[in-house]
């Protein structure tokens, strides 16, 4: 049967029992689990997490910036000629650029920030109904979760910006402006 031991060393010689624990107690019938291991255990466990959740979310952006392409795609196709008569009333395709990535921006914030919100309101209740009344305590102050939110956006900004930058390289202002006579 299972004998389950906790051994509390004296203060300041946690080191010399482990070593001792590891060296002369451990073999094949008895598991000697020190603080240290169990340590190295957890960090290897949130690693691989992490690992895992960065690669999941490397494939949402990945199919978030394919279905922004195709709708920045879109959405330019239906502007196509508002971009070219601006253009040719003399706007740059710099300006073009920054009108559209602005607008994106704007977009793309709002919707951060109502997700944030969502976010948040959750983690309140979560708090409220779970963590506090088993004594523990979400921080709501740790920026790591709030910034690991930031790489989605930035990708849709970052394509987007993209599409409209190479859609605006093809515009033939010209013959947007003769279709429309």
């Amino acid at each position: 049967r299972t004998v389950d031991l906790l051994l509390i060393p004296e203060e300041g010689r946690r080191a010399e029992l482990d070593a001792w624990l590891e060296g002369s107690v451990a073999s094949e019938q008895v598991a000697v689990r020190t603080y240290e291991m169990l340590l190295q255990m957890n960090r290897r466990d949130v690693q691989m997490l992490l690992l895992l959740v960065m690669v999941v979310e490397g494939i949402i952006a990945v199919v978030a910036a394919i279905a922004l392409a195709i709708l920045s795609y879109i959405f330019f196709a239906q502007r196509k000629e508002e971009f070219g008569i601006l253009s040719a009333l003399g706007h740059s395709r710099r300006w073009l650029v920054l009108r559209t990535v602005g607008e994106t921006v704007a977009v793309v914030a709002a919707a951060w920030l109502l997700g944030a919100m969502i976010c948040l309101a959750g983690l309140v209740a979560m708090q409220v109904g779970l963590f506090a009344p088993k004594g523990m305590a979400l921080d709501f102050g740790n920026p790591a979760p709030w910034v690991s939110t930031i790489p989605l956006p930035l990708v849709i900004i970052t394509v987007s910006a993209g599409m409209v930058i190479w859609m605006l390289s093809r515009l033939d202002p010209v013959s947007i402006i003769e279709r429309r006579s």
